[in-house]
Parts: structure tokens; C-alpha cells; sequence
């Protein structure tokens, strides 16, 4: 209860308030940047500024109504950050000067967060930052309509996997009941959320034709050459890693993602290995059944590396 007074006391004594979300962001992220929106403007009655480094997926915009986002950022004295365990995930090339003597919140269910910010609700149980912000509302009594019930739930649903992944708790599906006792019509709400473009669907049968699987391991890389030949966008591409979840016999999937600079790797297990820590020893992070993380190498050089930290941590805990 005492943060949530100096959650509010915060906002209340704060002039030019960002929410923020991570790069390349997801449901739950974008869901839960908004929701603190809906909070601030609540309490301001004037919105704040929407911050993501990089742009929003077009199948997430119907949640927007009103609202934008912003990729580039002036002045501000709060920053209120949603979903992201560390700072970098924001701002990637983050300078901590422009940083100094900001009011930092920092609202997560992340195992690997490093508790950055003076102001910390963090909570590893949830199933979502959403439902961190959701009990958030219902403490300080604040009234969900139906708008703000649907990026509730669109956030909840997607990080639950449509509440099949082993984050789907009794309170993540007691939190779904209560929105669409607000007015949530889960069948439309989910066919706009899963929509997917022409261009997004050829390049998932690409991406499927490089599946292999190694010792329990499946491996799947997604190549620049095929976006361009797709005409996709790498945002498209959210989600492909369940169909390695799917494959029989499978204990952990490796999904790579070549971008300009960098490779981009995600990481899902049934629990014979802990994929947060994993993903920590290279920078990245998250939860123990899933987690990512970017290094500054080649797709190739990268998943040989991987799989190999992958391969030893199956061998050791056999």
C-alpha cells in the first residue's frame, strides 16, 4: 500500500510525465504502456507521452484508439517504465546523464529485472505486467471501462499464450472473468489480435522451411533475405516460436532472428533448463521457461554458441 501512495504522489508532483515500453514490444508490454497511460491521465487529466523504441506492430494498433506512441524523446522529469527488465531495454544506446535526477517507476514480473529506479513494483508471480497494473486500478479504485478492459486483456492473453502457458494462474484467469464481465468479447477481441498480413504468413513458411531439431533441441532462423522477399517486417514474426513448442519430443526451442548489427534469439523450455539463466550470462534475460536475449554476432556464429550453452545445460540436468 505504501507504494501505491508514492506511485500517486509521484505522478501527482511530476510535470512531463513518459511511459515507456521495450524495443521490439508485445502484447503485454504495449497493453501495459497504455494501461499506465489510462492511470496518469487519470490522476493529470492530460495525457503523458507514449515511448517505444521501435514501432508498433500493426496487428496491436486497434488497441491505440487516441493514442500514439512516440520513437524519439525530449525532456521529461518521471518515467514510468512497463515490462522491461532493465533500463537498455528502453533505450538501447541509453545515456545516463540524460537519466540524472529523473523520477524512475519501474512496474515488472520479470525475473531478471535489476531493479532500476526509485520506485519499484515488481512482481515476479504475475502473469503479466498487466495484471500488476490491473490490481494496481482495483486498489486505488479506479473504474475500467470496456476500452481499457480490452488492452487489459488483450495484454494478459497474449502473454499467457491465450492462457495455456504455465504462467496461467488463478488470478490470470479470475482477471479475464472480471473483464468480460466488463464488456470483453473474447472471440472478436482475439481474431483482431492474432490477424496477420499476406506478406507475414508467406514469411512464416519460410522461416518453417529451416526447422531442425537436435537432441531435443529445435532450431529455427529467420533471415533479412526473407523479409525482403516477403515483404514483411520482423515484427511479423512474433509468436513463430510456438510452432517449435508444438513439435513432439521437443524440451527446448531456439528461435534466431538475423538483424542489421546483431542477432536476436528467443528461447522457450518445458523446464529441463532455466532459459533466464541462460540468457542472463549473454546480457538477456526473463523467466525460466522463456526468455531472450541479442548478441553482437552472425546468426551463424551465434546459434552454434547457443546451442552448445543449450546442449550442456540438457546434458548436466539429465
Amino acid at each position: 500500500m505504501r507504494s501505491l501512495k508514492k506511485l500517486v504522489t509521484t505522478i501527482a508532483n511530476s510535470k512531463k510525465i513518459v511511459v515507456a515500453t521495450h524495443r521490439d514490444p508485445d502484447g503485454d508490454g504495449i497493453a501495459a504502456a497504455l494501461a499506465c497511460a489510462h492511470l496518469i491521465k487519470y490522476y493529470k487529466h492530460r495525457k503523458p507521452l507514449l515511448f517505444c523504441h521501435s514501432k508498433i506492430p500493426l496487428r496491436y494498433q486497434f488497441l491505440l484508439h487516441d493514442w500514439q506512441f512516440t520513437r524519439k524523446v525530449g525532456d521529461f522529469d518521471l518515467l514510468v517504465a512497463v515490462d522491461s527488465a532493465g533500463i537498455s531495454r528502453i533505450f538501447p544506446r541509453v545515456n545516463e546523464d540524460k537519466l540524472a535526477g529523473k523520477a524512475i517507476i519501474n512496474i515488472d514480473h520479470h525475473r531478471s529485472n535489476n531493479s532500476f529506479g526509485a520506485l519499484r513494483i515488481i512482481d515476479e508471480s504475475a502473469s503479466s505486467a498487466c495484471e500488476i497494473i490491473y490490481f494496481i486500478f482495483k486498489s486505488l479504485k479506479i473504474k475500467i471501462d470496456k476500452p481499457l478492459a480490452e488492452i487489459f486483456y488483450c495484454g494478459i492473453y497474449n502473454e499467457t499464450g491465450g492462457f495455456i502457458y504455465p504462467n496461467t494462474t488463478k488470478e490470470a484467469l479470475q482477471i479475464a472473468s472480471e473483464l468480460v464481465g466488463l464488456g470483453v468479447q473474447p472471440g472478436s477481441l482475439v481474431k483482431q489480435m492474432n490477424t496477420k498480413t499476406l506478406c507475414g504468413t508467406k514469411l512464416l513458411t519460410k522461416v518453417l522451411g529451416t526447422i531442425e531439431v537436435k537432441d531435443g533441441v529445435a532450431i529455427m532462423c529467420l533471415f533479412q533475405d526473407m523479409l525482403k522477399h516477403s515483404s514483411a517486417e520482423m515484427s511479423d514474426s512474433e509468436n513463430f516460436i510456438s510452432f517449435l513448442q508444438a513439435i513432439k519430443g521437443v524440451r527446448v526451442s531456439l528461435f534466431l532472428r538475423e538483424e542489421k548489427n546483431d542477432t536476436r534469439i528467443s528461447l522457450r523450455s518445458d523446464g529441463i533448463i532455466d532459459v533466464d539463466k541462460l540468457a542472463r550470462q549473454y546480457g538477456g534475460g526473463g523467466h525460466r521457461l522463456a526468455a531472450g536475449l541479442r548478441l553482437r554476432k552472425d546468426i551463424h556464429t551465434a546459434k552454434k554458441e547457443i546451442l552448445k550453452a543449450i546442449l550442456h545445460g540438457i546434458k548436466k540436468n539429465s
